[in-house]
């Protein structure tokens, strides 16, 4: 037989595997805890989108063109009332309570604002600012300097601020948080009358 010289020093100890496994498990251990994060942020941001949609959804319905019209005689007997006019609060309050809106009087809103409310799967809470906003008259776009539109009397449209928030219930609680909020505008606008 024949005697090997020299230590055969080929694979791993096991303290070296042991050193291996301790420091895989470490690894392991840390991207584990990443995965129940993801997934909590990922139904945060689906919960958020999902507001978001609901939000835009009740904009286009608060804001849709056929409710906001001001009919206006083609030949009127008294030409002073085929004026166009101001949106007013009553013509507001009709159409925001068609949506199953209620109007918020306590607290009283800011000066110049309707606040409605309506209390749905999340609560919605609508601002309807009463002053008249100029807009630009798209209708002359192209031309050197387009003219701004006004809020004068005679104006055919008018356009008017509109706030949406839209609050979710906080768990074992009454209390309410903000989910999601939009803007946009009421086109108030003059039309003629069809014969």
């Amino acid at each position: 037989m024949r005697k090997c010289s020299g230590s055969n020093e080929k694979g791993l100890t096991l303290v070296e595997v042991l050193a291996a496994l301790v420091i895989l498990g470490i690894l392991f251990v840390g991207i584990m805890t990443i995965f129940p994060q993801m997934t909590l942020f990922n139904e945060k941001t689906e919960a958020k989108l999902d507001t978001m949609n609901l939000a835009r959804q009740e904009m286009a319905a608060i804001t849709a063109q056929d409710k906001w019209k001001k009919i206006i005689e083609l030949n009127p007997a008294d030409p002073l009332t085929n004026v166009p006019e101001f949106l007013d609060e009553t013509k507001i309050e009709i159409q925001m309570a068609a949506l199953s809106y209620t109007k918020i009087t306590s607290p009283p809103p800011p000066a110049g604002i309707m606040r409605f409310e309506k209390d749905d799967t999340y609560l919605y809470q609508a601002d309807i600012y009463l002053q008249c906003e100029t807009f630009l008259n798209t209708a002359l776009i192209g031309t050197e300097t387009p003219p701004a539109g006004s809020c004068e009397r005679a104006e055919r449209e008018k356009l008017y601020k509109v706030h949406l928030k839209l609050y979710k219930s906080v768990p074992s609680s009454s209390n309410y948080q903000l989910s999601s909020e939009t803007f946009s505008y009421i086109t108030y606008k003059a039309v003629n009358e069809t014969p």
